[in-house]
């Protein structure tokens, strides 16, 4: 079926990962190196990273155990609190919204951005403009990969399921959205710049 609306994730896609950012932290708030969990990042696995991948966990949970095993450290830190996200978005992330925005429809759906940015973020956001539709989690009472919030928005943008591509960097999300029938593109973390290129590729974007 053809795309015609683009409906983009935002943490880790827009948004580097806190895994990015966490030599940064560590050094701004005094903490041991190697306090903070590398995720996909870090030479050795990170077990509860993978069982958010997998949808064993949720984002809420992830963090709640990370702030645990800081804790346990005598390290009392709340990511949502820690880090300021102005100034952050990856730039060729931005470009390829705004790209894509000239031949697509364009959507959000996300689930904790009400956490790492406060409520009411969308209000003034800068790229508000380029979406027809921004749903957070937190204002629909239901979470990814629920298939009635991939619904929801499908609805929202009046299109079929089949006709949206779900960008999403998490695989849980990805699989929850082609469960309800929408295409899927799962964005690479580790290799941003080298997931626009292949996006794009498939969109027919130049």
């Amino acid at each position: 079926m053809k795309v015609e609306a683009v409906v983009w994730d935002m943490g880790g896609i827009l948004h580097p990962t806190p895994f990015e950012l966490a030599e940064e932290l560590e050094a701004e708030l005094g903490l041991p190196p190697g306090a903070f969990p590398r995720g996909p990042f870090g030479p050795e696995p990170d077990p509860d990273f993978e069982a958010m991948d997998r949808g064993e966990i949720d984002e809420p949970e992830y963090v709640g155990r990370l702030r645990a095993r800081l804790s346990e450290r005598g390290i009392e830190l709340n990511p949502y609190r820690a880090i300021r996200w102005d100034g952050r978005d990856r730039p060729e992330v931005v470009d390829a919204m705004r790209r894509i925005a000239a031949r697509y429809r364009m959507a959000l759906l996300t689930n904790d951005a009400t956490a790492w940015l406060g409520p009411g973020w969308h209000g003034d956001w800068y790229l508000r403009d380029l979406f027809e539709v921004v749903m957070d989690a937190t204002e629909e009472g239901v979470r990814k990969p629920d298939p009635e919030i991939y619904r929801r928005l499908a609805g929202a943008l009046r299109l079929a399921p089949g006709s949206c591509l779900f960008v999403d960097d998490l695989r849980v999300n990805v699989e929850g959205a082609r469960r309800v029938g929408m295409q899927a593109y799962r964005f690479e973390v580790t290799d941003p710049r080298g997931s626009v290129e292949r996006l794009l590729a498939s969109l027919g974007v130049p």
